[in-house]
Formats: C-alpha cells, structure tokens, sequence
C-alpha cells in the first residue's frame, strides 16, 4: 500500500509529517475552549409577559391570545406552547431545525413590538428569550453585608455588575434578592376630578419628560458636533416639580400628587445557607453570570477570581462578595477524568501488548500510534470550531479501542512474515500490504457508521456531531 510503502522507504519524511500535525494538534489543545458540554443553536424561543394581579383566564385573553396571534405569521415555526398562569404568561416557540434562532428571535422582538400597545398599561414589556447553553449561569456570586436590602441592591447593580460585565467572556449579569428602588406617585379621586386627567395621561406625560436621547449633530466651523436630550429625573424633588396640564391651567406634580420614595414589592427572594459555617443568610443579592458563546469557562472563572479582591477592596466595610457556585470546577474536573481515562488507557494497552508481544520495539510502535493520533485531533477539533467537552473526549477515547485494534492487525501479521524468514524491511512490506484492504475497510466500516451521526438534522444530531466527527477524524 503507498502509505506503508512510503513509510519504509522515506522514513524522515513521514516522521516530519507526523510530527507537523503533533505540534500544531499541541498548540491546538491548549488554545481550545473548555466546556462542559458543545455549543448547539437550539430552536427554541420563549415570551414572558408579566400581568401583576391577572387571574389565569385574564391573562389568557388580554395576553397570551394577542401574543398568539402576531407571532403565528413568523416563518418556519414547528408548533407553539402557551401556558397562562396567575399574573403570568409564558409562551414557548419551537422553530424549525434549519431556522437561524438568532434571526427567529428578531422577528419575534418585531412582532411583539408591534403589538405593545394593544396590552393592557399595567402588564410589564415583554421579554423575549432563545434558549442557548451559553445562557445558563457558569458562576454565582453571593453579596451580603449589614447594610439596608435596598442598598445592597443598588450596590450590586450599580457598582459590582458593570465590573463583572467588563470582564472578557461575560456576557450578562442577573441579579437576584435584595430590594429594588420605586417612585411612586400617589393620586387621590378627588385630585384626578378636579384636575380633569387620567393615569393614562399622566403616564403618558411623566414619560416624556423623562427621556435621555440622541437628537442629531450641528456644526460649527469645522467642527461637528453630536446633541443629546438629557431629560431624565434624577431626584424626587425633579419628580415633584414636573409641569402637568390640568383643568385650571399647568401646575405642579407635587401640587396634585403624593411623590413617594419607596421600594418594589418583593416577588423574588435569594437565601444562602453556608453549610460549613452552618449559617442562614437572608439579606443577599445573588449575581448569576453567563458567558459569552465560545468563551472558555475555565479561563473566565480563573479572570473573575483575579478580579474579586479588587472589587471587594471597593466595597463598604461590612459587605463581602463569596462564590457559591463555580461550573469551571465541575467542568475541569470531567475533563481531566477524561483525559486521565485515555492516558492511562493507552498505558495499560502498552503494557498489555508487551506481556503477548515481547518486542519492545513493536510494543513502543502501536503505544505511540495512539497519542499521536489523539493530539493531532486536537488540530481538526480547532478548524471545525469545536470546544473540548465531555462529547469530544468520548469521541477520542472510543477511538483509542479502533486504533489498538487496527495497530495489533498490523503488528501480528508483520511478526508472521518475520517468523517466516524475511528481514525486517520486507516483513514490515508484505505484512501491511495484505492486511491493507481490512484495515481500510474496518476504519472506513466505523467512519459509515459515525458520519451519518454527524449529518443528522435533529436535535440528537446536533449534540452528537462534535463526538462523531472526533471519533471520524481520530479514526483516519
């Protein structure tokens, strides 16, 4: 066969070419992404629409119907699921496989936007989700301290949030827990008579008045220069003073209304129960963190506890950041149970071809054979975008056992020709030249059963490509 012929007889130039793809495949390993499991689009899109006070059947009619309607015009949707729920409604979209999500949930964000006027005032925006692994929180940090709810909330959502989010890798930051700050203004009937203007209007007024925007450019002399509307309340007193056409004439908001400084009602609650030191925690903030697609997990968790103690520096006496959860720890750990299985898979199949071979040399050959085959799969994991997860580690070590057991076809049959006379040269010819064709029709017999894996368009096709691929390319 021309590859074992050309082994023999240009022995320096296969060695070069294996060991381009074991020094590219090294540099490769150790600038892969690290996750616990692959990155799929999943062709999922989910609506929330928060009602406040709605009962089930209110919200299905004044919200989940409306929703229902202007998103069934948006292309390629395999079915939708509503559920209404006190105060409450969620409406989840599954899209065709070959739909781009990002571009789904664009023209869902359309079709919503389109309709916002048509729900009711005091239902919330809606807010529109696709689902991502990338989505789900890697880390969890806890803040705690002494100081009032609703400055440990401001805190962590003025200060400490926009910190984590400089961070390279981190994507968004949700904040859990704590108190968050409310302006309320306070009518009475008697007022809204007497003043001739409704909740509506009033809303309608206040949000005007309280607008940051961009208004254009002019220019002066070679100059241009960029102005922005800065109209937003930045005090209560603001607030108070606001100009509101009533019956009589402009007056003030204070004249006619109740401002008051106050705080949201609490609908969601963070605890942290620190089990060594066996203590309740109840005035926290929990600050869920989500990477960005493609962000190595690890190196991301490594950057975040560089930067706590900066943060924790700046922080008031008596507050403290802590991580309670940690995804880099539980995915570094799969990996180097992964990777320590392959290892010591490869050594004891050494030692085991040693004890029936008793050639070192021989033994030495089909060991090698193995790792330089995984390293050099680091190399296509890199061009094909993938990450090394839990699914491409079981994809090299089902290789391992292929490897071994076209190495040992190999290998005996050289030994025949050995023990039949021949030098090692012809031996090493006519040994792999007959087995040639069963040794290409096994790996390609593994290939045909991997690659259709690979080529599946639903959703199992997707999670199981990067394993079918590895195992393809480790393989040849």
């Amino acid at each position: 066969m021309f590859l074992s012929r050309l082994s023999i007889e240009r022995p320096v130039l296969v060695t070069m070419a294996i060991l381009v793809f074991v020094v590219f495949g090294g540099l490769a390993f150790f600038g892969l992404p690290l996750n616990m499991m692959p990155d799929i689009d999943m062709p999922f899109v989910s609506i929330q629409v928060v009602y406040p006070g709605a009962s089930p059947q209110e919200v299905e009619t004044q919200i989940t119907k409306k929703v229902e309607d202007a998103i069934s015009t948006v292309s390629q949707i395999d079915y939708i699921q509503s559920y209404s729920l006190e105060s409450v409604s969620i409406t989840l979209i599954a899209f065709q496989l070959d739909k781009d999500v990002d571009i789904a949930n664009s023209e869902v964000k359309d079709k919503l936007d389109a309709i916002i006027m048509d729900l009711p005032t005091s239902a919330e925006k809606p807010v529109v989700q696709k689902f991502d692994f990338s989505a789900m929180p890697f880390m969890d940090i806890v803040l705690s301290g002494n100081i009032d709810s609703r400055e440990l909330y401001e805190l962590a959502d003025t200060k400490i949030k926009e910190r984590f989010s400089q961070i390279p890798g981190v994507a968004q930051v949700n904040l859990t827990g704590g108190t968050k700050r409310q302006i309320e203004v306070r009518l009475t009937d008697a007022a809204i008579y007497e003043n001739r203007i409704s909740l509506a209007q009033l809303m309608q007024i206040l949000a005007a008045q309280n607008m940051d925007m961009p208004a254009g450019y002019f220019n002066r002399g070679s100059q241009e220069y960029a102005v922005r509307l800065k109209g937003e309340f930045d005090s209560v007193e603001e607030i108070s003073e606001a100009r509101i056409p009533a019956g009589m004439g402009m007056k003030r908001l204070g004249d006619i209304a109740r401002i008051v400084d106050t705080s949201e009602e609490v609908r969601t609650r963070a605890i942290y129960y620190n089990v060594p030191d066996q203590s309740l925690q109840e005035n926290i903030v929990r600050m869920s963190l989500l990477r960005s697609p493609g962000g190595n997990v690890v190196n991301i968790s490594k950057e975040i506890r560089k930067e706590l103690p900066v943060i924790q520096a700046d922080l008031p006496e008596g507050t403290t950041l802590q991580v309670v959860r940690e995804e880099a720890d539980m995915t570094q750990a799969a990996v180097d149970d992964t990777l320590n299985n392959i290892w010591l898979g490869v050594l004891l199949t050494g030692l085991i071809l040693f004890l029936f071979l008793h050639d070192l040399r021989s033994t030495l050959i089909v060991a090698l054979s193995m790792p330089i085959s995984i390293i050099s799969t680091f190399l296509f994991i890199q061009i094909l975008g993938f990450t090394l997860n839990i699914l491409t580690l079981m994809g090299l070590s089902t290789a391992v056992g292929i490897l071994v057991t076209n190495s040992v076809m190999v290998i005996e049959n050289i030994f025949r020709h050995k023990d039949l006379g021949k030098n090692r040269r012809e031996a090493a010819d006519k040994g792999t030249s007959e087995i040639a064709v069963a040794v290409v029709a096994s790996t390609l017999t593994n290939i045909v059963v991997f690659l259709p894996i690979a080529s599946m368009s639903s959703l199992v096709g997707q999670f199981f490509k990067e394993f079918a691929l590895t195992v393809t390319f480790a393989t040849l």
